[in-house]
């Protein structure tokens, strides 16, 4: 868990210091700089929570269930719970609509879906092509990686 200082910022002196780091994130526009600033930045484990923070995000916008997302993600259900709770904020939707637009993101997901399910299910797989594994994991209203 993140530790913030009991000591305190005053409050012009904080947002100074929001409006120069999100200037910052703007700025960088290519993914090699912005991979290059956060891994300066944040510690690996800051990198590795934030990464499953985002993954939770996903899975959840795509109607995962919740044990299957504690099973491919290694989280808590309470961890979840948090992201569950905040996925219909406005900065998520417009992370949605941006995401929607990605044909590399639905790839993505679409072959990290397919391995989990080879790895925890290869007799249910095995004899599947692309169009049947589709119609497996899209056929449920409700999708789930099982």
């Amino acid at each position: 868990m993140t530790q913030i200082s009991k000591k305190i910022l005053g409050r012009k002196l904080e947002n100074e210091i929001h409006e120069t780091f999100w200037a910052v994130i703007a700025k960088l526009t290519k993914k090699d700089e912005v991979s290059l600033f956060f891994n300066d930045l944040f510690t690996r484990n800051e990198r590795v929570n934030f990464a499953k923070r985002l993954a939770i995000l996903v899975l959840l916008h795509k109607d995962y269930d919740w044990r299957a997302i504690r099973d491919l993600i290694k989280v808590s259900e309470g961890t979840i719970a948090k992201i569950s709770s905040r996925k219909n904020n406005e900065g998520f939707r417009l992370f949605y609509e941006k995401l929607e637009r990605d044909e590399e993101w639905k790839k993505f997901w679409h072959d990290l879906a397919k391995t989990y399910l080879l790895l925890t299910h290869p007799n249910r797989l095995s004899n599947l092509d692309d169009e049947g594994f589709d119609r497996l994991i899209l056929k449920r209203e409700k999708k789930t990686l099982l």
